[in-house]
């Protein structure tokens, strides 16, 4: 696997891993999308310790003492760089609108906004709509498969697992630093400082983690939960919300 691959994988997996924990009651333990249950703890006890002792202390001194005009610079880079992946699954899932608004943005910001430093697209009311391939396999009907913990990655799924090396292959740096050694060294730093910037501002829930019963079935529940929602951009069909309910009325 590729530093650029790493990259990418790391920064999607602290972001599902930490985005959207909440509470979460003791019998909500067990999940029938998670057969490696076992394997997975072990996995998210190790991740969690790494984040604690590594990745945490970065990220907060990256916060307290980065100003904020630059951390907003940063960020938006990272998210122009999305913007070709985000264009073709648009294009993938049938929103062709959505997928020439991602074009527009990139061409934009990638000009007039210095290498997408400035987000001048969203001052023109061009909004943001991200996707990645895991999600278009979802919308094809392709279903997420078992929930699996990777090592340093974080929460995943077989089905986005998989879509993974599509996402690499959309993003432009993966061109820039291909088969070139000499410019290794710039794709780790930036692999780097992508990670530092989400985590950063994932800050803020850290403390919804840490109340959480369990923070292991918080962590799975909030990100297998938020690929549902962003497969169906919030609109899931009406099968689905019935199962959902009769899942429940049966663990009653």
């Amino acid at each position: 696997m590729s530093n650029t691959l790493k990259r990418s994988v790391v920064a999607i997996a602290i972001t599902s891993a930490l985005a959207g924990c909440a509470v979460v009651p003791p019998n909500s333990g067990e999940n029938p999308n998670d057969p490696w249950e076992t394997f997975n703890r072990q996995t998210h006890a190790f991740n969690m310790t790494m984040d604690e002792y590594v990745l945490h202390p970065i990220a907060k001194g990256y916060a307290d003492y980065i100003p904020t005009p630059v951390q907003e610079g940063v960020s938006n880079f990272f998210s122009n760089l999305g913007e070709p992946g985000n264009m073709l699954n648009n294009i993938l899932q049938g929103k062709f609108k959505q997928g020439a608004v991602s074009f527009a943005r990139f061409l934009i910001n990638s000009t007039v906004g210095i290498a997408g430093l400035f987000d001048v697209a969203s001052h023109m009311e061009l909004e943001y709509s991200p996707e990645d391939f895991g999600e278009t396999l979802g919308s094809w009907g392709v279903g997420p498969g078992p929930y699996i913990v990777w090592p340093f990655l974080g929460p995943s799924t077989v089905r986005d697992t998989v879509a993974l090396p599509v996402d690499w292959a959309m993003e432009p740096t993966t061109y820039v630093f291909w088969d070139r050694d000499e410019r290794y060294p710039y794709a780790i730093g930036l692999g780097v400082l992508r990670v530092i910037d989400t985590r950063a501002k994932l800050l803020a829930t850290d403390a919804m983690l840490q109340t959480a019963l369990d923070p292991y079935v918080a962590v799975r529940e909030a990100y297998l939960q938020n690929r549902e929602n962003l497969v169906w951009d919030g609109n899931p069909p009406l099968v689905l919300i019935e199962d959902e309910f009769e899942d429940e009325d049966y663990e009653e």
